[in-house]
């Protein structure tokens, strides 16, 4: 994979993450979510500051945690419901 490709994945990745858990009522804080997937907060982190990609077991995980599919953490915009969240953030 090229080094532009995987920048664009990290990237999405973060935002979506960020803007997933963030989604919840309350909002799910980090030290949450990495002790439900069973990583480190630091971790999380990491996923959500694009420094590095989360291995695929991780990736399940954080699908089965906000019910979808892997590929959709990677999706330039969220599923409809998560928009809402996302518009915020960008304001």
């Amino acid at each position: 994979m090229d080094h532009q490709k995987e920048q664009q994945l990290k990237s999405r990745l973060a935002r979506n993450l960020r803007c997933l858990r963030m989604s919840r009522s309350p909002c799910l804080s980090q030290k949450m979510l990495a002790k439900k997937l069973g990583v480190t907060q630091k971790s999380i982190s990491r996923y959500e500051n694009a420094r590095c990609l989360p291995p695929a077991h991780v990736l399940i995980a954080l699908a089965e945690e906000f019910g979808l599919a892997t590929d959709a953490l990677f999706m330039e915009r969220l599923p409809h419901k998560y928009e809402k969240e996302r518009r915020y953030q960008n304001e």
